[in-house]
């Protein structure tokens, strides 16, 4: 027997974790490299003082209509930063750089140099196909 979720399915998929109470919707970004897959934390903040951001979560269409999770948000450098990676998270956390909360994606990068008021908009995409 073959199964496979319909096209309409992914439209519910990424509607209900729009609706989800923990969707992870908090952005922050880190100077390290992979932490691994099990981690929870970015694989480093040193350097980094930012809070984490809390991005807009929307439906996207990238292949068929509502197939794609998206959060978008900008976070602003509090001083010299060379940042490689983000992690979008269920939670705030706390602390200077923040902590808690769960890490649910992860991207790392080539490292984007910025000096103190330079922002980013991140646009994180989870697609379901």
């Amino acid at each position: 027997m073959a199964i496979r979720l319909q096209n309409n399915g992914f439209a519910n998929v990424t509607a209900a974790l729009l609706a989800y109470t923990s969707i992870f919707k908090y952005m922050q970004w880190g100077t390290g490299a992979d932490p691994g897959a099990s981690s929870n934390v970015l694989g480093s903040t040193t350097g980094t003082t930012e809070g984490r951001t809390t991005g807009t979560v929307s439906q996207q269409t990238t292949s068929v209509t509502n197939d794609t999770l998206q959060v978008q948000g900008i976070i602003t450098a509090a001083g010299t930063r060379a940042i490689t990676e983000l992690g979008l998270f269920d939670a705030a956390g706390s602390g200077s750089p923040p902590t808690g909360g769960n890490m649910c994606w992860y991207a790392s990068f080539t490292v984007v140099n910025l000096s103190n008021g330079d922002s980013i908009q991140f646009t994180a995409q989870t697609k379901f196909q």
